[in-house]
């Protein structure tokens, strides 16, 4: 059985929680509120960056690569589009009250995949979450900002349109809230 974990480290995401989240920054939007490949965000001085980007893997039989979201710390100057647009920075500056990850977990007889599918950052008075677009090949990164992040993203399970009605393909979503103690 082939075996793939991609979900994030909540220990890191619990180092996020009382801190300030100063801003993030990604390619100029061109069409819809999603960005290519890569973004960035400060939260207290510290620079990370959500990477969208092609991973080499058996993904349930399918291309023999899919897109795989991760996070790491990073600097600015790495933070750079894809593509030759501007390079947008929006100013938050509040501190981070809870962080929420939505996992799904996709299985098979033959495979069995976790991975994070986006993170919500909730502050006092509004949310800011950064999605994996529902294709396994997509390279997109959704921003979405406001309130009820988790009605805003994609329930996971356009994939299994790529099985043809292969029901032996099965999606669970996990809901993961992520609180520590605010100074």
């Amino acid at each position: 059985m082939k075996q793939y974990d991609f979900r994030f480290d909540t220990e890191l995401i619990k180092s996020l929680i009382g801190k300030t989240f100063t801003k993030y920054k990604h390619a100029d939007f061109i069409v819809t509120d999603s960005v290519t490949g890569i973004l960035g965000f400060e939260i207290n001085h510290q620079v990370f960056k959500l990477v969208n980007d092609y991973e080499a893997l058996d993904y349930f039989g399918l291309d023999g690569e899919a897109t795989i979201l991760s996070i790491s710390t990073s600097n600015w100057t790495e933070v750079e589009s894809r593509f030759n647009n501007d390079i947008k920075e929006t100013y938050i500056n509040a501190l981070v009250q809870k962080v929420i990850l939505v996992n799904d977990h996709t299985f098979s007889k033959n495979y069995d995949m976790w991975e994070t599918k986006a993170i919500v950052f909730c502050f006092k008075n509004f949310e800011i979450c950064f999605e994996k677009q529902d294709c396994w090949f997509s390279m997109e990164i959704e921003i979405h900002k406001g309130h009820n992040s988790l009605n805003m993203i994609d329930d996971g399970k356009d994939i299994l349109n790529d099985f043809d009605g292969n029901t032996s393909v099965t999606i669970e979503r996990t809901i993961v809230e992520i609180v520590g103690n605010l100074k």
